[in-house]
């Protein structure tokens, strides 16, 4: 996460409150998609199994399932800020893209099409599914590569991140899902403060932020507070209904302002831990 105002800038509430509307509405979007991909995602986990869990379902396993996905993270993070170093920039931007644009092809083609059958004619639901997930990478490469136009490209992000954070939610499976947040926010940590995220954004500001953060009013959240933000209410919803869901959004965007004040003597911090530690706090009291 950072600010590009002056660190000494003065927080007003105003701004915080915008910054956690616009994430609210993101993750209500969240759950939206989370509705309406249940019945596919149910019935890909049933034939298929979880999406990710090569270490097992156990508590002990989905930990590690977790620690894999942070290394990976890790190692992920210190070739962007080796290509960046030596001025590689549109490689950069092509592996950015590609991550990217990739996950919302694929999980916009499923929202598109569960979409199509629920509420469309049977003959336009190939149209707009191939059609939806198509404009998606096209508005990627024009944000990455063309102009970063920032409401644009926070619109196009935050629908991509919500996404992930639902598919996550929907086909990890639960200890996993609650597992991630927990080793991510450790990482982030690390990374904002000594590891490679800190030297990826010093190294070239204006190129590492582009197609991997949103605006949020004054604010810039990363690409990756935005899944996690997302995936604890959409699990919640997922397994306990919308009640459950709301008081996890809450829980939040409570760490998450608390977080941003805090960002106005700094200008980075991790985006993660205090509403992760919220979050899953909430869910923690429903599991009781």
């Amino acid at each position: 996460m950072s600010d590009p105002a002056p660190p000494k800038k003065r927080v007003t509430p105003g701004s915080l409150l915008l910054a956690a509307v616009i994430v609210a509405l993101v993750q209500v979007g969240s759950l939206i998609i989370t509705g309406l991909n249940a019945p596919s995602y149910s019935i890909i986990v049933a034939n298929t199994g979880p999406s990710y869990a090569p270490a097992g379902t156990s508590a002990t396993g989905s930990a590690l399932n977790a620690i894999l996905l942070v290394a990976s993270a890790f190692v992920l993070t210190l070739g962007l800020v080796w290509l960046l170093r030596r001025k590689r920039v549109t490689s950069f931007k092509v592996i950015v893209f590609g991550s990217v644009a990739f996950s919302g092809f694929i999980l916009t083609l499923v929202t598109a099409d569960d979409f199509a059958i629920q509420y469309l004619p049977a003959a336009l639901e190939n149209p707009f599914s191939f059609g939806g997930a198509t404009l998606i990478v096209l508005l990627l490469w024009y944000i990455i590569f063309v102009r970063n136009s920032p409401w644009l490209s926070t619109i196009v992000l935050a629908f991509v991140g919500a996404e992930v954070g639902s598919f996550l939610a929907e086909t990890l499976p639960p200890w996993t899902a609650l597992a991630l947040p927990i080793a991510f926010s450790v990482y982030d940590i690390y990374a904002v403060f000594r590891g490679p995220l800190k030297a990826l954004i010093g190294t070239a500001p204006n190129v590492a932020l582009v197609g991997m953060s949103i605006k949020a009013g004054e604010f810039t959240l990363g690409l990756g507070d935005v899944v996690f933000y997302t995936l604890l209410p959409s699990l919640a919803y997922f397994q306990w209904g919308l009640s459950q869901s709301l008081y996890t959004i809450v829980a939040i965007d409570v760490g998450m302002v608390i977080t941003l004040f805090l960002l106005s003597k700094r200008r980075l911090l991790p985006g993660l831990p205090i509403p992760m530690l919220l979050g899953i706090s909430s869910i923690a009291l429903r599991m009781l």
